[in-house]
């Protein structure tokens, strides 16, 4: 049944003649599909699924890569279609074959270049969208300092404090650390830029001619620096990417301590998501925060 739905879903393409599962994701299902096409080619498809209730998350991860791919900065994987059959919502995307090597001089440029290319004044999006399976809070502030304590720290806090994940002495700190924040963020440009948002190693790779492609975003428009909290934190990215991204657009003094607030925020995320396992980090990251302050 499934096959017989993805089949349909492409048939635009041509006739589907394999479908094989894709690991990796833990919110939705994934298949890369083979088509022949009515001019007798192939064409290499990447479908994701889910329950038709996810419609609104495939339509914000679609609108996300096409923004950012009209950056023309850095590649993104084509989104092409998202359809509904019965109770599963489909999104087919261009399938992209990772290489074997890994550029991360080239990752580091091009994040800069994707950056300064869409730099402005712009804060948060017109919309509300997802990190991951949580909702992200977009809506409009007076400044970035103000965006952050309420819909990232802020939304982030009352979450985990709804779900009884959050103590009272650690409510207490980030209460402080929110009240902190012209102070924390001090020193930051006063500028803006379109955001990845959730790009960690999960959600970026290196194609067949080791260009760098990035995939599942949570886009808004924030201060630059705050790209860095999920490569901070599961990036593992090597020091050439971050010198290699300096070298085009340098990150102002103290952008890594600053960034222990968009580490907190994920940090936070992953409590709310997947529970007690990530109170221990929370809680580390709060008091180095407030030990710099």
């Amino acid at each position: 049944m499934y096959n017989k739905q993805i089949s349909s879903v492409v048939s635009p393409w041509g006739t589907m003649v394999d479908c094989r599962p894709v690991g990796g994701g833990c919110i939705s299902d994934a298949a890369h599909v083979t088509v022949h096409s009515t001019s007798g080619g192939r064409v290499e498809l990447f479908v994701k699924s889910n329950r038709a209730a996810f419609e609104e998350n495939f339509h914000c991860e679609f609108d996300g890569l096409r923004r950012l791919a009209t950056v023309n900065a850095i590649r993104t994987a084509e989104p092409l279609k998202i359809e509904t059959i019965g109770d599963t919502i489909f999104m087919v995307m261009q399938w992209i074959e990772t290489g074997r090597k890994s550029d991360f001089e080239l990752f580091g440029q091009q994040l800069a270049g994707l950056h300064r290319k869409s730099s402005g004044d712009r804060i948060g999006l017109e919309y509300e969208n997802f990190l991951g399976a949580s909702p992200q809070v977009n809506s409009a502030a007076d400044d970035w300092v103000g965006f952050v304590q309420e819909n990232r720290i802020g939304t982030q806090l009352r979450m985990a404090m709804d779900r009884d994940l959050i103590d009272a002495n650690c409510k207490r700190d980030i209460d402080a650390v929110i009240d902190s924040m012209p102070a924390i963020l001090a020193g930051r440009e006063n500028i803006t830029s379109l955001l990845h948002g959730d790009l960690w190693s999960g959600n970026y790779l290196f194609d067949t001619s080791n260009q760098p492609v990035i995939i599942d975003p949570a886009i808004h428009y924030g201060c630059r620096e705050a790209e860095f909290g999920m490569l901070l934190l599961f990036g593992s990215c090597p020091p050439l990417f971050y010198e290699a991204y300096n070298d085009q657009w340098r990150l102002p003094t103290r952008w890594r301590q600053r960034c222990k607030i968009y580490v907190l925020y994920h940090l936070l995320n992953h409590l709310n998501l997947f529970g007690t396992s990530y109170q221990g980090q929370c809680k580390q990251m709060v008091r180095e925060i407030l030990s710099d302050t």
